[in-house]
């Protein structure tokens, strides 16, 4: 767990020719990410903060999120039980800097988080790094604006100086609904 604090980017993935959107492909935003450990009960023993920003103007979040750990003894694995921010911009005004300052997000309850049951990540140490994902087609939601069924599914990888993820919604058959960009995300510790 004394790897997930810190600050990270993923500059050293932007390519310009993507950002100008000349590929065709889906433009991957250049990020910071802020982590934080915080001493926040009501979401577990042990409790990180994350802030993503738009590295080009850090007063824009992209993001926020809980991520709550807990070993998972059945499965034999750390288990990231996920809280979502909503992202109201009442809200995000109210809570955005905790990473500097905490008390912005002290009354917090998980009754306030955005409710996605079955959206926790489950990793295994591989030797080098952990690995984790989401049971596939568990993390489902309404599409936005519908009543259709889609799924989240996120994958993620962290070790001491790196933390990845890919992120998709998929259609119940399993095909592509979107992606947040055609690669994973890299973002280093800076």
């Amino acid at each position: 767990l004394s790897w997930w604090p810190g600050t990270y980017d993923n500059a050293a993935q932007i390519d310009p020719e993507q950002q100008s959107g000349a590929t065709g492909a889906v433009p991957m935003l250049s990020t910071r990410l802020h982590i934080k450990a915080v001493d926040h009960p009501a979401f577990g023993d042990h409790v990180v903060y994350a802030e993503w920003q738009a590295i080009d103007d850090p007063s824009k979040i992209l993001r926020q999120r809980f991520y709550g750990f807990e070993i998972d003894q059945d499965r034999k694995s750390l288990r990231l039980n996920l809280f979502i921010f909503p992202t109201d911009p009442t809200f995000v005004a109210r809570t955005r800097g905790a990473h500097l300052d905490p008390t912005r997000i002290a009354d917090l309850t998980p009754s306030d988080m955005v409710p996605l049951p079955n959206c926790d990540v489950f990793f295994t140490w591989t030797g080098e790094h952990f690995e984790g994902a989401m049971d596939k087609g568990a993390c489902a939601f309404p599409a936005p604006g519908t009543t259709d069924d889609i799924y989240s599914w996120s994958q993620m990888r962290l070790s001491s100086g790196s933390f990845e993820y890919l992120d998709g919604w998929f259609n119940p058959d399993g095909t592509m609904y979107a992606r947040l960009s055609e690669d994973w995300y890299a973002f280093e510790r800076r």
